[in-house]
């Protein structure tokens, strides 16, 4: 008798929960500034960091429950790109700073929870990108490197924004997203050298090369509709908007 309650019990909840079901899908796209965050960097006066421009474009589709909490998946492809500053190279004027630069091109997948409360947005999540085309300039020696720099990248997201105009079934978005890369950009093959500052005899050890993407986000969505949209009880269906 228990058994068969909790059975019930369970089943009408779950009919409940899934008549408020809803999807949508969007086109997003986004440009930014990356900054590279590493231990060395911060702490020695040689080095400065370089601030660079990074964007992406991609789509999503999301599963809403209500009107206020929201599952995500975005893909998207972008590019990459991070620096800094060189003083006091061995062998160099010493009066002279050169710019040493990393990017690549990345292929994405982010799983993000979403909260929405009327027309504003939170959301988090997590980002797994495979790199491509990475690149690494070196200057002065103006030598260009393509095997220093990982395969793939993880990072946290966290992002916020709000309805700009459109209504229940189409409306953009606009938003601001923060991405902190905590895997290495170095290869495994480089993880034990120097780099990136093979240019100082005196570092020897490695430090991981972390960063940070800001962006400003665009975001056009589509609401397919409800899975059902009726009370609990009747038949489910899905009825497009």
């Amino acid at each position: 008798m228990k058994k068969s309650l909790l059975i019930g019990v369970f089943g009408v909840w779950a009919t409940c929960l899934q008549a408020q079901t809803w999807f949508d899908v969007g086109l997003k796209g986004g440009f930014g500034g990356g900054f590279l965050l590493n231990q060395t960097v911060n702490n020695d006066s040689r080095f400065d960091i370089l601030p660079q421009r990074n964007h992406f474009y991609g789509g999503k589709v999301g599963v809403n429950f209500g009107e206020k909490v929201g599952l995500n998946l975005d893909v998207d492809y972008g590019k990459y790109s991070y620096g800094f500053s060189q003083s006091k190279i061995e062998g160099q004027d010493q009066a002279v700073t050169f710019p040493y630069k990393m990017s690549y091109n990345a292929i994405s997948i982010m799983p993000t929870f979403r909260y929405t409360n009327e027309a504003s947005y939170l959301e988090v999540g997590y980002q797994y990108s495979m790199l491509r085309n990475q690149l690494v300039s070196n200057e002065p020696s103006t030598q260009v490197l393509s095997d220093r720099l990982s395969q793939s990248s993880q990072q946290f997201v966290f992002g916020f924004g709000g309805h700009v105009v459109g209504n229940d079934v189409l409306a953009l978005m606009m938003g601001l997203r923060f991405s902190y890369a905590f895997s290495d950009l170095t290869s495994d093959t480089y993880s034990s050298s120097s780099f990136p500052f093979s240019n100082y005899s005196d570092i020897s050890e490695h430090t991981a090369l972390n960063r940070l993407n800001t962006q400003l986000v665009l975001e056009l969505n589509y609401s397919l509709g409800y899975l059902v949209r009726a009370s609990c009880g009747r038949r489910t269906a899905f009825l497009s908007f």
